[in-house]
């Protein structure tokens, strides 16, 4: 869900820079406006926004009484503003300052601030809506256990019980005198339980203390008892007493980890609210230095995505978090294999060594098949899949696909003569170009996938399989498409594994007067021009 700011400017310029710089943050946010002071608590109220980011010049001279009116009233006191002031005049940031303006930041504004203390704000606005809503469920926890009768104890500074109430004898089912007489007159004695002792010494050394225990009453009931001890010390910091706060707990203890937990995150709460101060100065220092190396990582990160995905498929993930399945009337889908790779394989006697020689051969395919707009799906061990007219549609998928074959297939040869030459083994492929149709998505979660589905598809490896060695072998569909422009064989029928008999052609080279080479591996300005207007 997107972040929710409102603006109230001054003037429709610093509006449009607000927009500009909050279009392009990496988060995703709303930037609604308003231009009239009279109408701004209700539009306050009926956005809710996250943030209001707040001209010093919105209303004019008003802006501070504006601003106090907005503090004042309960349906928008809660909401954080971030005002915007000139830092140059002072009396301005203090006339915002005492009208309750949660944070400033100056003119001009830097887009990477803004985005920075718009983000802290928000953050620091919901903390303290959690720790009102907290506070409200320990007022209702408070009351329920006063109703249930609280027990409260005056302390002397000597260890005396110097007073109690009426919640006292109600919890401990008898009189001051008879618990004295049980437990001990006197509560800083080393002779009372260790449970108690501890707490007691550390109240007296200035700690706000809660513990539990567990008492017998007269009757031979157990009672387990909740004690908060809370010192009182005078203008010397010397002790007064301690007021000791007690409740009966026992039908409680089912609740004991919930309410241990709530008083844990709202003492949590209250440190964080007062070292507030002290951390934004701190993430101010650092924020700069995190976004740059925020920015870094994405770049990476984005490097990282575009050399699996597709860019438009990249930025859908990166937007929507998801990429819905696609369509793809026509496409050209290209398989290239090795020939007799095991043998290939074999002769090598260092694996890295084999290894490096078959990365150089797909880190080749990609350079190529990249200019001709064709995407690269996968490599299945030996054997390199791609495809024309996907993700971006296009007319010229045919033309690019056998572009990119003959490209391939030269630069196959020509590596293999240079091998030979050094009495290196020779590498040769066999291509096989289909065209139709086929649905393309991402598959995966962690690992994300993109890749293709179809008959299409199946058709492709088919046309690959019946291929010989350092032949390209199409289609009689992909054919139609270039028979004007290449020259093929035709094959006839083949027989092609759980399809049938397939009309198929070999592509033997580009036709001499749309060839700028002489061996028909190049397409010259002419046939570039009719495959640009396609």
């Amino acid at each position: 869900m997107p972040y929710k700011v409102l603006a109230a400017c001054g003037n429709n310029q610093l509006l449009e820079d607000i927009q500009r710089i909050f279009s392009l943050a990496d988060d995703e946010f709303t930037v609604s406006n308003v231009l009239e002071a009279d109408s701004i608590i209700a539009t306050i109220s009926s956005n809710n926004p996250d943030i209001v980011l707040y001209d010093i010049h919105f209303a004019s001279k008003a802006a501070p009484d504006v601003l106090s009116i907005i503090k004042a009233d309960p349906t928008t006191s809660d909401i954080p503003i971030l005002a915007i002031a000139d830092f140059l005049q002072p009396e301005h940031i203090q006339s915002l300052f005492h009208a309750g303006a949660d944070d400033f930041i100056g003119m001009p504004i830097n887009s990477s601030e803004l985005i920075q203390r718009t983000m802290v704000g928000i953050q620091r606005g919901r903390m303290l809506k959690k720790l009102k809503l907290a506070s409200k469920q320990f007022d209702s926890i408070t009351t329920a256990i006063s109703q249930a009768g609280n027990s409260i104890i005056i302390i002397s500074n000597k260890g005396e019980i110097t007073w109690v109430n009426e919640g006292f004898k109600r919890l401990y089912e008898c009189t001051v005198e008879e618990f004295k007489e049980t437990f001990g007159g006197n509560l800083f004695s080393e002779t009372i339980n260790k449970t108690t002792s501890n707490a007691i010494k550390r109240c007296v050394a200035g700690e706000y203390v809660v513990y539990e225990s567990r008492w017998i009453t007269p009757n031979g009931k157990e009672k387990y008892i909740q004690t908060s001890l809370t010192p009182v010390f005078d203008d010397l910091q010397n002790l007064n007493f301690i007021v000791a706060i007690e409740m009966d707990i026992t039908d409680l203890k089912l609740i004991e980890n919930d309410l241990a937990e709530k008083n844990e995150h709202l003492q949590t709460i209250m440190e964080n609210l007062e070292n507030a101060n002290k951390i934004l100065e701190e993430q101010q220092d650092q924020i700069q230095k995190q976004s740059e190396l925020l920015a870094e990582e994405k770049q990476k990160s984005d490097s990282l995505l575009l050399n699996i995905l597709p860019l438009e498929v990249a930025n859908a993930l990166q937007k929507k978090g998801f990429y819905k399945p696609k369509k793809f009337k026509e496409v050209s889908v290209m398989f290239a294999d090795f020939v007799g790779f095991s043998k290939v394989s074999v002769a090598y006697e260092n694996i890295e060594e084999f290894l490096n020689v078959l990365s150089s051969y797909f880190e080749a395919f990609d350079e190529i098949v990249t200019q001709r707009y064709i995407e690269k799906i996968k490599t299945i061990g030996d054997a390199y899949m791609c495809v024309g007219g996907l993700p971006r549609t296009n007319h010229s998928h045919p033309f690019d696909t056998v572009l990119a074959a003959l490209e391939l297939q030269r630069y196959t040869k020509s590596r293999a003569i240079e091998d030979a030459r050094e009495n290196k083994p020779a590498w040769s492929i066999r291509i096989g170009i289909h065209s139709g149709s086929v649905i393309a998505g991402v598959i995966g979660k962690h690992k994300f996938a993109y890749d293709i589905w179809g008959d299409t598809v199946n058709v492709a490896s088919r046309m690959e399989t019946a291929c010989e060695p350092d032949k390209i072998n199409i289609s009689e569909t992909t054919y139609s498409y270039i028979k004007d422009f290449f020259i093929c064989s035709p094959r006839g029928k083949i027989p092609a594994k759980n399809i049938g008999e397939i009309e198929m052609y070999f592509v033997e080279r580009i036709k001499p007067e749309y060839s700028e080479d002489i061996d028909g591996f190049i397409p010259n300005n002419t046939l570039r021009k009719i495959v640009s207007s396609l």
